[in-house]
């Protein structure tokens, strides 16, 4: 089953209300899953203002029945006071799973209890992913998710996509990548798609037969974009 979603960054105060406007809008568009990043970079100075601010957000898109993922890596962690023993603060900020970024070992994966788990395709170790698969305690609450490469020239090739994704595919576990949109050409997964218009570079994702999950991954879409999407997503 096909599934369409859209990138928020919390911590951007300018697009703020901007953000809350395209949750609204993506449920009536029939976008179902939402990437946080809440991270320090450009533009958020503070992960823990990122994560109240996303909380804000996740009121309104719980109550619209989105999946929700967060980007997390050691530093996150920190910042929060959490640990893979203890992630309560990212269910009761209303994540549904959290996408496991550079930093952690497999076993620190496996003690991520209560919440829905992202792993990287193209970085996860596959011999070790029928290990990890027996080891955790449910499946079914894993899935996989590319990275995004906001630098032109810095995104994978088509070929490796379908080469990393497949393995994941074969284990029944659904894969995600991004896709940038006309007005930003940032953060995209497969670099040929860069430019592409976002309902083009979702045809060609589906029609790899690995990818079943395609999300915008620049902030703040035109209405425009977002609607070239949704239409992609009705014939798949």
């Amino acid at each position: 089953m096909a599934s369409i979603g859209f990138s928020v960054f919390p911590g951007w105060k300018e697009i703020f209300e901007r953000q809350k406007e395209m949750i609204i809008k993506g449920e009536n568009l029939g976008y179902t899953e939402i990437f946080f990043g809440i991270g320090r970079g450009v533009h958020t100075k503070s992960t823990l203002e990122a994560a109240s601010n996303a909380k804000q957000l996740l009121k309104i898109a719980n109550k619209l029945g989105y999946y929700s993922f967060v980007d997390i890596n050691p530093d996150i962690l920190n910042e929060l006071g959490a640990s893979p023993r203890n992630m309560g603060i990212f269910k009761e900020i209303g994540f549904s799973a959290v996408r496991v970024d550079y930093g952690f070992k497999i076993d620190d994966i496996l003690k991520i209890q209560d919440i829905g788990i992202e792993i990287n395709p193209y970085e996860f170790p596959l011999d070790r992913l029928e290990y990890f698969l027996d080891k955790i305690d449910d499946p079914e609450r894993v899935k996989a998710c590319h990275n995004y490469y906001p630098s032109k020239g810095s995104g994978i090739s088509l070929k490796e996509l379908i080469e990393k994704s497949k393995p994941f595919v074969e284990l029944d576990i659904p894969v995600a990548a991004f896709i940038s949109v006309p007005s930003v050409k940032s953060d995209t997964t497969v670099e040929e798609l860069r430019e592409k218009d976002p309902s083009e570079s979702a045809k060609i994702l589906f029609d790899t037969g690995v990818i079943s999950r395609v999300l915008i991954g620049d902030a703040n879409p035109t209405d425009e974009e977002m609607e070239k999407l949704s239409s992609i997503k009705i014939t798949f």
